[in-house]
């Protein structure tokens, strides 16, 4: 499993989307250009954005999980275990 649950980064990748979209508008209409083009530079930008924060959704829910670290093999001689190969002492 994730350290971090599903959808997280596509949340946050529109709320920058959206972010972005409103400094795009607003910095087109402070440059001089007509408040239609900046819009669609706006529109533009959020789609941008929120596409590469799906696309990033995507590949961290479709990779595999990490494996576990490889346990060490107990050494019977310390687990006390009567086996064949440790016999148990003689009283």
């Amino acid at each position: 499993m994730n350290a971090i649950p599903p959808f997280t980064i596509a949340r946050y990748g529109v709320y920058a989307a959206l972010a972005m979209a409103i400094a795009a508008a607003w910095l087109g209409t402070r440059a001089g250009y007509p408040f239609d083009q900046a819009l669609m530079r706006a529109i533009f930008t959020f789609v941008l954005v929120t596409a590469v924060a799906f696309g990033a959704e995507a590949v961290i829910l479709t990779s595999p999980p990490k494996a576990p670290p490889p346990q060490p093999p107990a050494d019977p001689a310390e687990s006390g275990s009567n086996t064949s190969d440790n016999p148990a002492p003689d009283a």
